[in-house]
């Protein structure tokens, strides 16, 4: 019995390792919502052992999305790191954040929030988006972008970025459009303030 039951959760063990890269494989395909019975298929399981070890698509998201996501959005952030001036780093911010909603569809999905209910996920993304917000506090403070320009801007800009890379009829000039947007807000005065901005998310674990 003993020897039965070390077996049983063995297989158990196996079958939420196949779980999770299936999901990983379909999710970066397809998007957070891609279908469960997909991912069940490629892991080669039930759609009913995907519920009982997981239990629910946000579980499962939190269970594989988060450490890759938190992976790409620390590279970001030394990217950011990087720049001489609070424009330059907003810049980069924006055109990373932009990317990767386009190279990936479960990023996508993440830095949009479809799903809010996994909130191992959303605590990930929280952290880029504190970021955003001190980049634009700090290009104010330098003076090189507009005082209208606020840090709800910045997300509403990201948030038509990452509808226009899901949406199949989209112009294919959207991202000009946002990009002048943007360009409009600059006051064209930069001073530089020293690769400080972007700490918080170069270092998230």
């Amino acid at each position: 019995m003993a020897a039965q039951a070390k077996a049983l959760r063995r297989d158990a063990r196996d079958n939420v390792a196949k779980l999770r890269a299936a999901a990983l494989e379909v999710f970066s395909a397809k998007g957070l919502g891609a279908p469960l019975e997909e991912i069940a298929k490629v892991a080669g399981v039930s759609v009913g052992t995907l519920y009982n070890r997981f239990g629910t698509r946000e579980a499962l998201i939190d269970s594989v999305v988060p450490e890759i996501a938190g992976g790409r959005l620390r590279e970001l952030g030394e990217k950011v790191a990087a720049g001489a001036s609070a424009r330059q780093r907003l810049e980069t911010f924006v055109h990373g954040m932009i990317d990767l909603q386009h190279d990936d569809p479960a990023l996508n999905d993440a830095i949009m929030r479809r799903f809010p209910e996994a909130t191992a996920l959303v605590e990930t993304c929280e952290v880029s988006s504190a970021l955003g917000d001190d980049l634009v506090s700090q290009a104010h403070r330098e003076g090189s972008l507009d005082p209208g320009f606020t840090g709800e801007d910045l997300f509403c800009l990201l948030w038509m970025a990452g509808t226009a890379h899901r949406e199949a009829t989209a112009p294919p000039g959207w991202r000009r459009v946002l990009m002048r947007s943007l360009d409009s807000a600059w006051t064209g005065r930069t001073t530089g303030t020293g690769p400080t901005a972007a700490a918080a998310l170069a270092d998230a674990p």
